[in-house]
Protein backbone atom coordinates (compact mmCIF):
# COMPACT_ATOMS: atom_id res chain seq x y z
CA UNK A 1 0.00 0.00 0.00
CA UNK A 2 1.45 3.25 -0.45
CA UNK A 3 1.82 5.94 1.83
CA UNK A 4 0.64 9.60 2.28
CA UNK A 5 4.56 10.27 0.94
CA UNK A 6 4.40 7.99 -1.88
CA UNK A 7 1.25 9.39 -3.49
CA UNK A 8 2.54 12.89 -2.57
CA UNK A 9 5.46 12.64 -4.33
CA UNK A 10 4.02 10.87 -7.09
CA UNK A 11 1.75 13.40 -7.86
CA UNK A 12 4.54 16.21 -7.48
CA UNK A 13 6.89 14.64 -9.89
CA UNK A 14 4.30 13.71 -12.71
CA UNK A 15 4.89 15.21 -15.48
CA UNK A 16 2.73 16.49 -18.36
CA UNK A 17 0.69 19.46 -18.44
CA UNK A 18 -1.76 21.30 -20.24
CA UNK A 19 -0.19 24.08 -19.86
CA UNK A 20 2.58 25.72 -21.86
CA UNK A 21 2.91 28.99 -20.81
CA UNK A 22 0.18 29.42 -17.99
CA UNK A 23 1.26 33.19 -17.60
CA UNK A 24 -0.71 34.11 -20.65
CA UNK A 25 -3.91 33.96 -18.70
CA UNK A 26 -3.36 36.01 -15.67
CA UNK A 27 -4.27 39.56 -15.72
CA UNK A 28 -0.46 40.89 -15.30
CA UNK A 29 0.14 39.30 -19.00
CA UNK A 30 1.11 42.23 -21.25
CA UNK A 31 0.71 40.33 -24.57
CA UNK A 32 3.28 41.72 -27.10
CA UNK A 33 0.20 42.16 -30.16
CA UNK A 34 -2.51 44.15 -28.25
CA UNK A 35 -5.42 42.72 -30.31
CA UNK A 36 -8.63 45.43 -31.64
CA UNK A 37 -6.65 48.37 -29.46
CA UNK A 38 -4.34 49.78 -31.65
CA UNK A 39 -6.75 53.09 -32.28
CA UNK A 40 -6.47 53.89 -28.62
CA UNK A 41 -2.84 53.08 -28.42
CA UNK A 42 -2.16 55.44 -31.03
CA UNK A 43 -4.59 58.49 -29.63
CA UNK A 44 -2.65 57.82 -26.52
CA UNK A 45 0.76 58.30 -28.70
CA UNK A 46 -0.56 61.33 -30.80
CA UNK A 47 -1.11 62.77 -27.53
CA UNK A 48 2.36 62.06 -26.79
CA UNK A 49 4.34 63.38 -29.33
CA UNK A 50 5.70 66.26 -26.94
CA UNK A 51 8.26 63.70 -25.93
CA UNK A 52 10.33 64.07 -28.72
CA UNK A 53 11.24 67.64 -26.98
CA UNK A 54 11.20 66.26 -23.83
CA UNK A 55 8.59 67.30 -22.46
CA UNK A 56 5.30 65.44 -20.81
CA UNK A 57 2.51 63.93 -22.72
CA UNK A 58 -1.03 65.96 -22.45
CA UNK A 59 -3.26 64.50 -19.56
CA UNK A 60 -5.58 61.69 -20.28
CA UNK A 61 -8.69 60.26 -18.67
CA UNK A 62 -9.03 56.54 -20.33
CA UNK A 63 -12.63 55.42 -19.77
CA UNK A 64 -14.96 52.17 -20.71
CA UNK A 65 -16.73 49.34 -19.81
CA UNK A 66 -15.21 46.67 -17.33
CA UNK A 67 -12.81 44.13 -19.38
CA UNK A 68 -12.09 46.35 -22.30
CA UNK A 69 -8.21 45.86 -21.99
CA UNK A 70 -7.74 49.74 -20.61
CA UNK A 71 -4.91 48.42 -17.62
CA UNK A 72 -3.50 46.42 -20.59
CA UNK A 73 -3.12 49.34 -23.03
CA UNK A 74 -1.82 51.74 -20.59
CA UNK A 75 0.78 48.85 -19.42
CA UNK A 76 1.16 48.95 -23.05
CA UNK A 77 1.74 52.50 -23.35
CA UNK A 78 4.05 52.55 -20.75
CA UNK A 79 6.01 50.04 -22.05
CA UNK A 80 6.57 51.79 -25.36
CA UNK A 81 7.64 55.02 -24.07
CA UNK A 82 9.78 53.93 -21.52
CA UNK A 83 11.80 52.03 -24.27
CA UNK A 84 11.84 55.38 -26.65
CA UNK A 85 12.29 57.95 -24.20
CA UNK A 86 13.77 59.60 -21.01
CA UNK A 87 10.89 58.34 -19.09
CA UNK A 88 9.62 56.99 -15.99
CA UNK A 89 6.24 55.54 -15.10
CA UNK A 90 4.19 54.34 -12.07
CA UNK A 91 1.06 52.44 -12.05
CA UNK A 92 -0.91 53.14 -9.13
CA UNK A 93 -4.33 50.54 -8.39
CA UNK A 94 -6.18 53.15 -6.56
CA UNK A 95 -8.23 50.25 -4.79
CA UNK A 96 -5.15 49.08 -3.04
CA UNK A 97 -3.23 51.88 -2.32
CA UNK A 98 -5.51 54.68 -1.22
CA UNK A 99 -3.64 56.44 1.42
CA UNK A 100 -1.47 59.66 0.13
CA UNK A 101 2.18 57.88 1.73
CA UNK A 102 1.11 54.70 0.06
CA UNK A 103 0.69 56.42 -3.72
CA UNK A 104 3.29 58.60 -3.46
CA UNK A 105 5.66 55.67 -2.29
CA UNK A 106 4.85 53.64 -5.14
CA UNK A 107 5.87 57.00 -7.18
CA UNK A 108 8.88 56.86 -5.10
CA UNK A 109 9.90 52.90 -5.44
CA UNK A 110 9.44 53.39 -9.35
CA UNK A 111 11.75 56.33 -9.26
CA UNK A 112 14.51 55.05 -6.90
CA UNK A 113 14.04 51.59 -7.97
CA UNK A 114 14.32 50.24 -4.05
CA UNK A 115 11.74 50.31 -1.76
CA UNK A 116 11.31 53.70 1.04
CA UNK A 117 12.01 52.76 4.29
CA UNK A 118 9.04 52.78 6.61
CA UNK A 119 7.53 55.43 8.33
CA UNK A 120 8.83 58.42 5.67
CA UNK A 121 6.37 61.18 5.95
CA UNK A 122 4.87 62.17 3.15
CA UNK A 123 6.38 65.71 2.88
CA UNK A 124 9.91 63.99 2.41
CA UNK A 125 8.21 61.86 -0.03
CA UNK A 126 7.14 64.22 -2.84
CA UNK A 127 10.19 66.43 -2.17
CA UNK A 128 12.00 63.37 -2.94
CA UNK A 129 10.23 62.70 -6.21
CA UNK A 130 10.41 66.22 -7.37
CA UNK A 131 14.09 66.12 -6.76
CA UNK A 132 14.78 63.08 -8.95
CA UNK A 133 12.56 64.49 -11.79
CA UNK A 134 14.60 67.75 -11.51
CA UNK A 135 18.21 65.98 -11.33
CA UNK A 136 17.91 63.14 -13.86
CA UNK A 137 15.33 65.05 -16.38
CA UNK A 138 13.45 62.40 -16.30
CA UNK A 139 9.70 62.74 -17.66
CA UNK A 140 7.39 61.14 -15.14
CA UNK A 141 3.94 59.53 -16.29
CA UNK A 142 1.59 58.74 -13.00
CA UNK A 143 -1.60 56.05 -13.88
CA UNK A 144 -4.18 55.53 -11.57
CA UNK A 145 -6.57 53.17 -12.30
CA UNK A 146 -9.97 52.51 -10.49
CA UNK A 147 -9.73 55.87 -9.36
CA UNK A 148 -13.46 56.47 -9.70
CA UNK A 149 -14.36 52.87 -8.38
CA UNK A 150 -17.34 52.39 -5.99
CA UNK A 151 -14.74 50.71 -3.42
CA UNK A 152 -13.00 54.10 -3.11
CA UNK A 153 -14.37 55.93 -0.07
CA UNK A 154 -14.79 59.84 0.50
CA UNK A 155 -11.42 59.90 2.34
CA UNK A 156 -9.95 57.91 -0.50
CA UNK A 157 -11.24 60.59 -3.20
CA UNK A 158 -9.58 63.31 -0.69
CA UNK A 159 -6.40 61.77 -0.91
CA UNK A 160 -6.56 60.90 -4.77
CA UNK A 161 -7.09 64.61 -4.84
CA UNK A 162 -4.36 65.87 -2.70
CA UNK A 163 -1.51 63.12 -4.79
CA UNK A 164 -3.22 64.36 -8.42
CA UNK A 165 -2.66 68.01 -6.98
CA UNK A 166 1.02 67.60 -5.69
CA UNK A 167 2.09 66.01 -9.04
CA UNK A 168 0.08 68.60 -11.62
CA UNK A 169 1.75 71.76 -9.55
CA UNK A 170 5.44 69.96 -8.93
CA UNK A 171 6.81 72.16 -11.56
CA UNK A 172 6.25 74.92 -9.08
CA UNK A 173 8.78 73.76 -6.93
CA UNK A 174 11.05 72.66 -9.77
CA UNK A 175 10.79 73.83 -13.66
CA UNK A 176 12.32 70.82 -14.21
CA UNK A 177 10.00 68.31 -12.54
CA UNK A 178 7.24 66.93 -15.65
CA UNK A 179 4.67 65.21 -14.78
CA UNK A 180 1.84 64.04 -16.81
CA UNK A 181 -1.40 61.96 -15.10
CA UNK A 182 -3.52 58.82 -16.82
CA UNK A 183 -6.82 58.13 -15.25
CA UNK A 184 -8.48 54.76 -15.95
CA UNK A 185 -12.26 54.54 -14.70
CA UNK A 186 -14.91 52.56 -16.26
CA UNK A 187 -17.40 55.84 -16.99
CA UNK A 188 -16.67 59.85 -17.14
CA UNK A 189 -17.28 61.60 -13.96
CA UNK A 190 -14.45 63.65 -13.20
CA UNK A 191 -16.83 65.88 -11.49
CA UNK A 192 -17.84 63.28 -8.82
CA UNK A 193 -14.30 62.17 -8.25
CA UNK A 194 -12.57 65.48 -8.75
CA UNK A 195 -12.01 68.73 -6.57
CA UNK A 196 -12.13 71.71 -8.27
CA UNK A 197 -8.54 72.97 -7.56
CA UNK A 198 -7.44 69.58 -9.53
CA UNK A 199 -9.94 69.98 -12.30
CA UNK A 200 -9.29 73.00 -13.40
CA UNK A 201 -5.14 71.69 -13.67
CA UNK A 202 -6.25 67.91 -14.70
CA UNK A 203 -8.37 68.67 -17.93
CA UNK A 204 -7.90 65.36 -19.46
CA UNK A 205 -8.04 64.34 -23.31
CA UNK A 206 -10.85 61.43 -23.07
CA UNK A 207 -9.40 58.22 -24.66
CA UNK A 208 -12.19 55.89 -24.91
CA UNK A 209 -12.48 52.03 -25.16
CA UNK A 210 -15.75 50.38 -26.94
CA UNK A 211 -16.92 46.87 -25.64
CA UNK A 212 -15.34 44.23 -27.07
CA UNK A 213 -17.48 42.54 -30.12
CA UNK A 214 -18.04 38.47 -29.68
CA UNK A 215 -15.72 38.03 -32.66
CA UNK A 216 -12.81 40.06 -31.08
CA UNK A 217 -13.45 38.48 -27.58
CA UNK A 218 -13.32 34.87 -29.57
CA UNK A 219 -10.21 36.32 -31.82
CA UNK A 220 -8.62 37.45 -28.51
CA UNK A 221 -9.06 34.15 -26.31
CA UNK A 222 -7.71 32.21 -29.16
CA UNK A 223 -4.36 33.72 -29.39
CA UNK A 224 -4.26 32.74 -25.81
CA UNK A 225 -5.27 29.55 -25.87
CA UNK A 226 -2.15 28.89 -28.74
CA UNK A 227 0.01 30.47 -26.46
CA UNK A 228 -1.14 28.74 -23.37
CA UNK A 229 -2.39 25.51 -23.62
CA UNK A 230 0.05 22.55 -25.59
CA UNK A 231 -0.93 21.66 -28.85
CA UNK A 232 -4.64 20.17 -29.42
CA UNK A 233 -5.42 20.21 -25.26
CA UNK A 234 -8.48 22.72 -25.95
CA UNK A 235 -10.74 22.74 -29.59
CA UNK A 236 -12.54 25.54 -31.19
CA UNK A 237 -16.00 24.83 -29.89
CA UNK A 238 -14.91 24.96 -26.51
CA UNK A 239 -13.69 28.15 -27.15
CA UNK A 240 -16.58 29.38 -28.62
CA UNK A 241 -18.38 28.76 -25.78
CA UNK A 242 -16.14 30.47 -23.13
CA UNK A 243 -16.38 33.02 -26.03
CA UNK A 244 -19.89 33.54 -25.69
CA UNK A 245 -19.85 33.76 -21.93
CA UNK A 246 -17.37 36.48 -21.58
CA UNK A 247 -19.36 37.89 -24.16
CA UNK A 248 -23.12 37.58 -22.24
CA UNK A 249 -20.75 39.05 -19.06
CA UNK A 250 -19.36 41.84 -20.48
CA UNK A 251 -15.99 41.57 -19.53
CA UNK A 252 -12.76 39.80 -21.26
CA UNK A 253 -11.21 39.45 -18.43
CA UNK A 254 -13.78 36.63 -17.35
CA UNK A 255 -13.18 34.64 -20.41
CA UNK A 256 -9.17 34.23 -19.51
CA UNK A 257 -9.95 33.06 -15.78
CA UNK A 258 -12.43 31.06 -17.47
CA UNK A 259 -9.81 29.12 -19.74
CA UNK A 260 -7.09 28.71 -16.53
CA UNK A 261 -9.83 27.28 -14.21
CA UNK A 262 -10.54 24.99 -17.06
CA UNK A 263 -7.22 23.58 -17.70
CA UNK A 264 -6.65 22.79 -14.01
CA UNK A 265 -10.24 21.45 -14.07
CA UNK A 266 -9.28 19.14 -16.65
CA UNK A 267 -5.64 18.36 -14.81
CA UNK A 268 -7.45 17.45 -11.63
CA UNK A 269 -9.28 14.52 -13.47
CA UNK A 270 -6.37 13.69 -15.79
CA UNK A 271 -7.96 14.43 -18.85
CA UNK A 272 -5.46 15.53 -21.75
CA UNK A 273 -7.63 17.64 -23.06
CA UNK A 274 -10.19 20.29 -21.83
CA UNK A 275 -13.94 19.28 -22.50
CA UNK A 276 -17.36 21.24 -22.21
CA UNK A 277 -17.86 19.13 -18.25
CA UNK A 278 -14.39 21.79 -17.37
CA UNK A 279 -15.83 24.54 -17.67
CA UNK A 280 -17.62 26.56 -14.32
CA UNK A 281 -20.53 27.79 -16.14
Amino acid sequence: MKTVENIFDAVIQQEGTLFKQPEVFTLEYLPEILRFREKQLRTMINHSKQLNSGYAPINMEITGPYGTGKTTAVKKYFELIENKFNVATAYINCEFDKTENQMLTKIYNKLYKKSVKTGVKTNILKNKIVRYLGKTGKVLVVCLDDYGSNKISGDDIDNINKVMYTLLRAHEIDHKAKISLITITNRRYINFVLSQSVETIFRPVNVNFDAYTLNEIHNILSDRCELGFARGVISKEVIHMVAEHAYREGDLRIGIRCLYDAGRNAELVGSSTIERENLDF
